[in-house]
This record gives structure tokens, C-alpha cells and sequence, in this order.
């Protein structure tokens, strides 16, 4: 199961800049790497796993081939904060796919997604966490982590950390998809 506590992978030897810049201006809904860590992707690349990632994200990160509004305002906040200086790149990301990056707070701030708001001291870590494990862990609001992080060693695909979505057919992945809704 998914363990918000221990998120990040350590990335010895290489040093992600993350999945998001201060100066992006598009935000492609439709874009399946648009919450993966350049260095997870460059990974399972060298892994010749690279479709296996794909295929993952959108089964079980995208929905209907897309990132939901929510998500995208995410990825909106986290460029802001890192423009004005209270986000930086930590340099590893999230263990459980898309692998995104994760994000340390070098000031004080809030993030605020589809009226949710999250405060943020020095030290926190940011991530964002996929719809699958939002509706899998009960009591977790938002598609943001805001916490300090352990490292982990391994990289686990959605559908191998939440093996019974796999048997779900698309109807029952909508309605779940539809759950985070109310």
C-alpha cells in the first residue's frame, strides 16, 4: 500500500531540477509526463521500461487521458512557489508513479488547490500524490502531500501498489475517479 510518510526515492549521482519550472506557460492536460521526474523517466528508459511507465500513468494516474483541473492547478501553485522563493527542488521524487518531484519549502507559504489550502514551513516537503492512492488512503484531501519525507529505495507502479485496481474495469475506475469529486 501507498505510505505518504515514506515518499521519496534517493537519487545518488543524479540531481533532478524536477518536473516543474518557475517559467513553464502551457500546461498540457494530456500530457503524460507532465508529473514525472525527468530523472524517473530517464530510468525506466535505461530499464527499456519506459511503455510499462506510460501505460501506468494513464490506467492509473491520468483519467480518461487527462489530468483532472485539480491537478493541474497543483502543478499551477507549485510553479508560483517556486517563483517567488519558497519552493525549491529537492532533487529526488516520489516513489509511487507518475514519480513526480518532490519539492522542499525554503520559506514559509501556502498552497491552495480547488479551495483547499495548505500551509507550508521551512523544511516541508511537497508531492503530488495520483487520484488512485487519494481514493485509496481514506482522510487524505487534495492531490498534495505537505509533510517531511523518508527515502526509499524502490520504484513501484501504481498498478503494483494497488494490485486490485488492475481487476476494476473502466466503469468502476470512473466511479472511483468520480468518489474524489464529493
Amino acid at each position: 500500500m501507498y505510505d505518504i510518510l515514506r515518499i521519496s526515492i534517493s537519487t545518488p549521482g543524479h540531481f533532478s531540477l524536477g518536473d516543474t519550472t518557475p517559467t513553464e506557460s502551457n500546461l498540457d492536460p494530456s500530457d503524460v509526463w507532465l508529473f514525472t521526474d525527468p530523472v524517473a523517466k530517464e530510468g525506466y528508459a535505461r530499464r527499456s521500461r519506459l511503455d510499462q511507465l506510460q501505460q501506468d500513468i494513464l490506467a492509473y494516474a491520468m483519467f480518461d487521458g487527462h489530468w483532472a483541473l485539480e491537478e493541474l492547478e497543483l502543478k499551477r501553485e507549485i510553479r508560483r512557489l517556486l517563483q517567488v522563493g519558497v519552493l525549491a527542488p529537492k532533487g529526488t521524487f516520489s516513489y509511487l508513479s507518475p514519480h513526480p518531484s518532490v519539492y522542499r519549502a525554503i520559506g514559509e507559504g501556502m498552497l491552495e488547490v480547488n479551495g483547499r489550502k495548505f500551509h507550508i514551513a521551512v523544511g516541508d516537503d511537497i508531492v503530488f500524490v495520483p487520484w488512485l492512492a487519494r481514493v485509496s488512503c481514506p482522510g487524505l484531501s487534495g492531490p498534495v502531500r505537505v509533510g517531511r519525507f523518508q527515502s526509499v529505495t524502490n520504484l513501484c507502479l501504481c498498478c503494483d501498489a494497488f494490485p486490485m485496481a488492475s481487476n476494476l474495469c473502466e466503469r468502476a475506475l470512473a466511479v472511483l475517479h468520480q468518489t474524489l469529486r464529493h
